[in-house]
């Protein structure tokens, strides 16, 4: 694998690259076109936003028992919220970076590279300024207490983890004139609102590991989290799960004996941005995991290293191990930031049928009944990236 190569599962799934098959005046046109629907989508936003009701500033969430402690630990609020009680001088300071905005990436001052609006809006999500109404973050959480209703009601265990944007675990690192727009975040909404919901909250475990380690939890050229930041991941899922269950065999968290370093992973390098380095950060692990057999759609079966992470692009797939942590078999909806946690996964249950959500196309959800009727488990996990909660469910979206 190049140095300019995603490793596997952490690439960005997407269609063709058509930017290699264009003419620049082609791409002048569809990056108008883009521009546009981008001002639109935001406009219509604020426009539903009027219809349903404003957005509220997310109230401090406090923990309700030991799961919600354990699961959920308390992310410091936003110190000023500038696109709800401002005064518009927000706007207007994003209006003056519109070119900036314009490109498909923003730069930080240490040289950390994010996704501008170009996708879902992210560099918007990030400060705020792309957000929910009330009525659509509800939305979200019937969505899920519905599927958790269906699904318990089968005896399947179920839970949902959300894994963090970069710029949640590193907001320092976003250009300058970002920082200080910065508010409560569709993340802050959601967890607001989550009422009972079993969510997994991984950010402020990998905020508070970041003073302690010199290695990256997420990467300066890439928009995905590290192996590292995987396992940090882990170290909150598991425990958070146990709790959860806790007559239930545990998810272990294997021991690590140091962090390495293994090569420049620049998602930007394509549109010829140029990285700080190499800061690809893996973990080193004490113990050998099992190897795993890994089954795809068509019934071709491989064995891999049970180190190897599982690409998105290959979903879905079947994975085996001959004895697995819990004796449980799982149902794993999840994108490529799951990639990172695929190894756990693979070591905790035995089957794992892994598939694709598919939220990031706008208007496609999972058919969980299908998959639930289809593969029986003993665990149905979800796994998204905060991104994605701009992609609100209809209503009745469900199971």
């Amino acid at each position: 694998m190049s140095l300019t190569e995603l490793p596997p599962g952490q690439e960005k799934v997407a269609g063709p690259r058509w930017w290699t098959r264009v003419s620049y005046i082609g791409l002048v046109i569809l990056g108008v076109i883009s521009t546009l629907a981008l001002v639109l989508g935001f406009v219509a936003n604020v426009r539903l936003g009027a219809e349903q009701g404003e957005r509220d500033s997310p109230a401090a969430v406090e923990a309700a028992g030991p799961i919600d402690a354990i699961c959920r630990p308390p992310v410091a609020p936003a110190t000023q919220e500038p696109w709800i009680s401002g005064d518009g001088s927000a706007e207007a300071t994003w209006q003056e970076h519109a070119e900036e905005i314009g490109e498909r990436y923003v730069i930080g001052p240490n040289g950390w590279i994010f996704w501008s609006d170009y996708v879902e809006q992210y560099a918007s999500q990030a400060v705020g300024r792309a957000f929910l109404t009330t009525g659509q973050v509800q939305n979200w959480v019937d969505y899920y207490n519905d599927l958790r209703e269906q699904i318990e009601a089968q005896g399947i265990e179920f839970y949902i983890a959300v894994t963090p944007s970069t710029s949640s675990i590193y907001p320092e690192e976003l250009p300058e004139w970002m920082q200080g727009l910065r508010g409560s975040t569709i993340m802050d909404q959601f967890v607001a609102a989550a009422g009972d919901l079993p969510l997994i909250d991984m950010r402020q475990p990998l905020i508070d590991a970041k003073p302690n380690s010199e290695f990256h939890s997420f990467s300066w050229s890439n928009s995905h989290w590290t192996e590292y930041g995987g396992y940090l991941g882990w170290s909150h899922i598991a425990p958070c799960v146990n709790e959860m269950f806790p007559d239930d065999p545990p998810l272990q968290v294997p021991t690590i004996t140091g962090v390495e370093v293994t090569g420049d992973f620049n998602e930007w390098a394509p549109f010829g941005v140029k990285s700080n380095g190499p800061d690809w950060a893996v973990p080193i692990f004490a113990d050998a995991f099992q190897d795993v057999t890994i089954s795809d759609k068509d019934g071709a079966k491989a064995v891999v290293s049970g180190t190897a992470m599982t690409d998105a692009s290959i979903l879905p797939v079947t994975t085996e191990v001959s004895e697995s942590w819990t004796g449980k078999s799982a149902l794993i909806v999840r994108d490529s930031m799951g990639g990172a946690l695929s190894p756990y996964w693979q070591q905790a249950y035995s089957p794992t049928w892994q598939e694709w959500h598919q939220y990031g196309t706008f208007d496609v959800f999972p058919d969980y009944r299908q998959l639930v009727e289809q593969h029986k488990p003993d665990v149905v996990v979800v796994q998204f990236a905060e991104r994605h909660l701009i992609q609100v469910p209809p209503p009745g979206a469900g199971y």
